[in-house]
């Protein structure tokens, strides 16, 4: 939801003056929309798997293995390393110039 202030930018009904409308009505005024009471319905009754296509649903927790996904991980990964390799070559200088004043 909007604030009171920033609420009135969208206000539709330019023939009629503005109000503010609070979470519980337009809550109350989408559920009784009959998109809303449709979408319930559709929810609310079980999905028959025997109607569908074997293959249209994934028959493991993820559709890749663990292996596949960590690949691609890995290559977003260095994806983002080469991406802002000037900060990390940055922040090692820096490192490496403080631990040259640092005495043991």
């Amino acid at each position: 939801m909007t604030s009171r202030k920033d609420q009135e930018q969208y206000w539709e009904h330019k023939d009629q003056p503005y109000r503010f409308v609070t979470a519980e009505e337009f809550s109350e005024a989408f559920q009784s929309f009959h998109v809303c009471r449709r979408l319930g319905d559709e929810l609310g009754t079980e999905f028959d798997k025997s109607k569908s296509h074997p293959a249209a649903l994934t028959t493991k927790k993820y559709g890749v293995g663990k292996f596949e996904l960590l690949k691609a991980c890995s290559s977003r990964e260095y994806l983002l390393m080469k991406r802002n390799s000037f900060v990390y070559i940055f922040q090692l200088c820096q490192v490496s110039l403080e631990m040259r004043h640092f005495h043991f």
